[in-house]
């Protein structure tokens, strides 16, 4: 799926200096408390959204997993391994530390940036002489959300949209591209250990494998997805066997699973079901027996310990989980009890949150109408058994309060950012106005499983499916759905894309202030209605717009690059200066924030400083067509003729018809001209 970013292409800025130049649219350390360490690699792959039962060391015969399969039979293999959370932030901030999203403070997709005080696996290798570095297959994980901590390379740069009549960036790549990256810098090391993250994104929604993937499972692409992961980490697994394959720890794990019609959900997040929360879970190399395989119930914190444990070293002390290395030979772990939670549902749909707890035999789950399952007669849970064990549940609901610490319910408050990244941006005096949203996790509010209709609507409009059916279907699929569920944030989101497809902008417009009316309010429909207004012409009231956007996520590059363009269209120089260089100071290399600070200094007309800034964004992004053209101008100015030749072609090249065509003939005679 696309990312929704108008970047204000459409709305050129004539800078008055060069006719033309257009906008776009810790806590304290613990080194050496582990001096011992062993030097071993560690490598850990996460497969994001894979089953445990589409592998064939699982038991599925319908993929081939070659690459997955011998490195089980080459280790040990969990056969109930389980995750904490089914969305994949939360997920790997409780891989990397070792604690559950209640204390890492990462709740749920967005919204929720690890702190900087956290203890990472990362991290902590950093500081004992290491070489760190991670390979990011999807936008979800990108730097801004903090678990990068601990690497000296963080590689999430993802791919342009390919259509000229796109903007901003696909949000994922594929696991060839991924590994590619990651084969590079294995090359390039030698003469101390290293630790590589390689996160593939494939098996995720939109299912769409590559050839001969594609045909080889046309009638399932979820499996063609995975087996074309399988095969690519085929590759990155020979890279580094010929790197250093004695000396190394391999982790292959899933950050949660996905449920394919399962309880009425179509993808993850919203329930609790194993179907999203067992993973598979592979550990091979040093010290690790092969063939093992473990049957006791592990959990995604126990990952971190683990590995400290093979290192020859201990977990920091904040750490929730516990090695599993006494499983290689037969010995118990202090694993009974495995908590989850998901506040998707509320936050997302205006549902209640699930909080969970799981034992190798129960599965209960606290919701407005409670269920607990006996996985041991009932792996599938499809018979909710609580009135019959009611002592059962009883205990696991004391559990649940043990685990939470309280009687009360949470408060959780979306910062968008930790203490410190604020305080940063606070020096750029804009800080003041963000309004974070607090949401209490106390069970209430509709019960998902009385609202898989809406999860039906949702997919019928944007699942595999949504290609053979008609605009108007799913328009009319959606709308009946918000009939009922009126408070749902994704029901309006989705309904008010489709009138925006359809052509229907002033519905759109329309549906999405009477949602924020309603009191359904977030930054992703504030931004909607800014790039309407924009869109019609209303530039003081997508400011507005922009300004609300922008206070839900201080972190949200495309809002506040959104919204200092509209401010420098409108002679506001100071304010948009002031928010392009809060993006850079949020520490993201954002090459649409360049272009908009070159803008700025042609504006105080200091075009060596307004040269530097776009070319930085040229060097961030080749296919920022506005910052091609801007820096072509300027090369022209100079006197560089070659350069703003190449720059004027490649603007020629890559811009779309549709938001340029007034200035591609002009564009089109200036080259001429030098020629």
């Amino acid at each position: 799926m696309r990312s929704h970013n108008l970047r204000l292409a459409s709305a050129c800025i004539l800078a008055p200096a060069i006719l033309g130049l257009i906008s776009c649219g810790s806590s304290k350390k613990e080194a050496n408390a582990d001096s011992g360490l062993k030097p071993l690699n560690v490598v850990v792959v996460t497969l994001d959204t894979l089953r445990a039962d589409r592998l064939g060391c699982y038991g599925y015969k319908q993929v081939e997993t070659p690459v997955l399969d011998r490195l089980a039979r080459e280790g040990a293999l969990f056969e109930n391994a389980v995750a904490q959370s089914p969305l994949t932030p939360p997920s790997h901030a409780s891989i990397f530390t070792g604690t559950y999203p209640a204390v890492h403070k990462v709740r749920n997709t967005g919204g929720f940036v690890l702190p900087s005080s956290s203890r990472t696996l990362a991290a902590v290798l950093q500081e004992r002489g290491w070489g760190t570095a991670a390979f990011i297959g999807a936008s979800v994980l990108k730097k801004a959300f903090g678990l990068n901590l601990g690497f000296a390379v963080y590689d999430d740069k993802m791919p342009k949209a390919q259509s000229r009549d796109e903007v901003g960036e696909y949000p994922e790549r594929r696991a060839g591209v991924v590994v590619d990256r990651a084969i590079e810098w294995l090359g390039a090391q030698s003469g101390k250990p290293f630790f590589i993250w390689v996160h593939l994104y494939d098996p995720h929604f939109p299912y769409d494998p590559p050839e001969p993937f594609r045909s080889s499972y046309a009638s399932n692409p979820y499996d063609g997805e995975v087996a074309y992961t399988d095969r690519e980490l085929g590759r990155l697994v020979a890279a580094v066997d010929r790197k250093a394959a004695k000396n190394t720890i391999f982790v292959v794990l899933a950050d949660h699973g996905e449920s394919l019609g399962e309880h009425g959900e179509y993808s993850h997040g919203v329930f609790l079901y194993d179907a999203t929360l067992h993973i598979p879970l592979i550990i091979k190399g040093a010290g690790i027996p092969a063939g093992v395989r473990v049957k006791q119930q592990v959990r995604t914190i126990d990952v971190m310990p683990t590995i400290m444990d093979l290192l020859g070293g201990q977990p920091p002390s904040a750490s929730q989980g516990v090695s599993a290395v006494p499983a290689f030979t037969g010995g118990a772990l202090r694993t009974s009890f495995s908590f989850a939670e998901t506040l998707y549902p509320k936050m997302n749909m205006g549902w209640a949150d699930l909080t969970g707890v799981r034992t190798s035999r129960w599965k209960y789950i606290r919701a407005p109408k409670p269920e607990l399952y006996d996985l041991a007669q009932d792996p599938h849970e499809t018979r909710n058994v609580i009135n019959e064990y009611r002592k059962d549940a009883d205990e696991l609901e004391a559990e649940l309060r043990r685990y939470a610490r309280t009687d009360r319910p949470e408060k959780v408050e979306i910062h968008g950012a930790d203490d410190k990244t604020m305080q940063q941006l606070q020096s750029l005096g804009y800080v003041s106005g963000f309004a974070g949203r607090e949401f209490q996790m106390d069970g209430r509010g509709a019960d998902p499983k009385d609202r898989t209709g809406s999860l039906k609507a949702i997919e019928m409009a944007a699942g595999p499916s949504s290609a053979k059916r008609r605009p108007a279907e799913k328009i009319a699929v959606l709308e009946r759905a918000l009939a009922g569920d009126a408070m749902n944030p994704t029901l309006y989101y989705h309904l008010g894309s489709e009138y925006e497809r359809a052509g229907r902008h002033p519905a759109a417009l329309k549906l999405y202030q009477t949602a924020i009316r309603k009191g359904v309010e977030n930054g992703r429909l504030h931004s909607r209605i800014a790039d309407l207004q924009l869109r019609a012409g209303n530039k003081d009231a997508a400011i507005i717009e922009y300004e609300r956007a922008s206070k839900f996520d201080p972190l949200d590059a495309d809002a506040h690059t959104n919204l200092a363009t509209a401010y420098l269209e409108k002679g506001r120089v100071a304010d948009a200066e002031r928010v392009f260089k809060w993006v850079l100071a949020a520490g993201q290399e954002h090459a649409a924030a360049y272009n908009g600070l070159g803008l700025v200094a042609i504006q105080r007309q200091d075009p060596a400083t307004a040269r530097g800034y776009f070319e930085k964004a040229v060097q961030l992004d080749p296919d920022l067509v506005e910052a091609q053209l801007n820096l072509g101008l300027i090369y022209r100015m100079s006197g560089d003729v070659p350069r703003a030749r190449q720059c004027f072609e490649t603007f020629l090249k890559k811009a779309s018809p549709t938001q340029y065509g007034s200035i591609l003939p002009k564009v089109r005679e200036e080259l001429a001209a030098m020629r």
